[in-house]
């Protein structure tokens, strides 16, 4: 358990540290980190969900583990919307992406690098098939909830054009018709899209330790550590009593989605509150506790 914690868990927690510091020291600061998390939303992100879904191995994904763990999304981001909403008193838009930030977890920033360094690509499968399954159900559907909360009172076309400009959802729709349809990349786009998609996770992990260093309103103090809870208990325990318990999956299938459902609040709702102009106080202390939480519970599920 030791050697998962130090070679896979604790390097990719590290970046996110590391911007916390620099933004202690105020060599970045809020805006810098707004730029960075703009790249990201605009360029790394986009790129990343193409090559994700224009390569994903869709024939080799096992179906009702997916459907096991989507139904532990529904449930825990119908909880995280009504806790944030109901007691809380969050705003619809803030509720949203809290309920986001728990079902949406930190898989392709945080647990995917993690797995591939302990256990190779080969070993990844289900986790990459519930990356594949998030970019396009969770994420997506999140995006086009927040583009018609943002534009309430618009025109039903303006909506529209907004959602169909957004782009990661363009660039994940393209995807998944290139992967559906088994087309070949060309090898140079596909080495700009890996070098590109890369970025997306250190910087983002970056931005938001940047954001985590700064002084915020002491407001709703347990909102964001009630949201916590929910992720990094509740949650793996209902996978484990759908995985191991419903569905009896094999421990190759089902460990891997462990470590999913052990990860931290998702960087994507992070992302999307900046760039919708959302209050962020709650959802990004929300990763912060999950993270460093996560230390342990991600490292008991990688050595399952």
């Amino acid at each position: 358990m030791f050697d998962q914690l130090l070679n896979g868990v604790l390097p990719v927690f590290a970046i996110g540290a590391l911007g916390f510091v620099f933004g202690l020291r105020g060599i970045f600061d809020f805006n810098m980190a707004m730029a960075l998390n703009k790249f990201v939303m605009f360029v790394a992100m986009p790129a990343l969900g193409f090559r994700l879904l224009a390569n994903a191995p869709l024939g080799d994904f096992n179906l009702v583990m997916l459907g096991g763990y989507f139904v532990t999304e529904l449930l825990i981001y119908t909880a995280g919307f009504l806790i944030a909403r109901r007691i809380f008193k969050a705003d619809v838009m803030e509720a949203a992406l809290l309920g986001s930030a728990i079902a949406l977890t930190n898989h392709i920033l945080f647990v995917l690098p993690i797995a591939i360094t302990l256990f190779g690509e080969g070993a990844v499968t289900p986790i990459v098939a519930i990356i594949s399954m998030d970019g396009m159900l969770i994420f997506s559907g999140s995006l086009i909830l927040m583009d018609v909360l943002a534009t309430k009172g618009a025109s039903l076309g303006h909506t529209i054009g907004k959602i169909a400009r957004n782009p990661p959802l363009v660039a994940m729709a393209l995807g998944l018709v290139v992967g559906v349809l088994g087309l070949s990349v060309p090898r140079g786009f596909d080495v700009f899209t890996d070098f590109l998609g890369g970025t997306a996770s250190p910087v983002l992990l970056f931005a938001l330790g940047v954001i985590l260093s700064q002084k915020v309103s002491g407001s709703r103090p347990m909102l964001p550590v009630v949201i916590t809870g929910v992720k990094l208990v509740v949650h793996p325990l209902l996978a484990w009593a759908i995985f191991a318990g419903v569905l009896q999956l094999a421990p190759e299938e089902r460990n891997p989605a462990m470590m999913v459902a052990a990860a931290p609040c998702g960087v994507m709702a992070f992302m999307m509150a900046l760039n919708y102009g959302v209050r962020v106080d709650a959802i990004a202390r929300a990763i912060l506790y999950s993270s460093i939480g996560s230390l342990v519970t991600v490292t008991l599920a990688a050595a399952l």
